[in-house]
């Protein structure tokens, strides 16, 4: 059951963004995160690994690990994508991605996002997906970032956003933040996706990150 709805919940996020591009004019927001070809800086195949790390006020920290198999598709310029999302009982099943230019692990790290809250809140996970996908078209900010690899530092895109502002719905999330940092010397470009939730009277104060940790080679195909 959860492959099932890990592949319905990958349909329909790729769909609304067709849907997105063919009928509005894109943010700079959502032409950087779901219009730019992320994995075109790749050699495939290829194995692009990331650290997960949820931190809550008075709770032992939490780190998990995120890997995404990139092969070469059939069509030029596009990648066919296998992930392992979190391991253990924090594992979500989602089915391979297909044909991308861009990089799905922010697909698959937003659909965890608005199953997660709708758990903690009891709402609909489609709302919590289309309220984060609204704020990605009309209230993202966009800043200039630096990502510091190695001793060396590198330009990169800053994008925050708000979803859940005076969402009453959304409870104790209402002012909880999304910060993405993009690097074009990122392998796959995505460098972080970061969560910020402050401290309340629902709970104590909660930062959830996905940081890019490195590549591994893959064997090619057949071996």
């Amino acid at each position: 059951m959860l492959k099932r709805r890990g592949a319905l919940a990958l349909a329909a996020l790729a769909l609304s963004q067709e849907v997105a591009a063919a009928e509005v004019v894109l943010s700079p927001a959502q032409i950087a995160l779901f219009e730019t070809p992320h994995l075109d800086n790749l050699e495939p195949p290829i194995r692009l690994d990331y650290v997960f790390r949820r931190e809550e006020t008075d709770r032992p920290a939490i780190e998990d690990s995120i890997r995404l198999e990139v092969r070469a598709s059939a069509e030029a310029g596009r990648h066919d994508v296998a992930v392992e999302f979190l391991t253990g009982p924090r594992a979500i099943r989602y089915p391979p991605a297909t044909g991308f230019r861009g990089n799905p692990l922010l697909l698959f790290a937003l659909d965890r996002e608005a199953r997660e809250l709708s758990a903690a809140t009891g709402g609909s996970t489609v709302w919590f997906r289309n309220r984060i996908r609204r704020a990605v078209a009309e209230a993202a900010e966009l800043r200039a970032g630096i990502v510091a690899v190695g001793g060396q530092s590198f330009p990169a895109t800053e994008i925050r956003f708000k979803p859940f502002v005076g969402e009453p719905r959304a409870r104790r999330y209402q002012a909880m933040q999304f910060e993405l940092l993009l690097c074009d010397t990122t392998p796959g470009r995505i460098h972080s996706i970061r969560t910020k939730v402050s401290e309340s009277e629902g709970g104590g104060k909660v930062t959830e990150s996905i940081v890019f940790a490195g590549t591994a080679s893959l064997p090619a195909a057949g071996q």
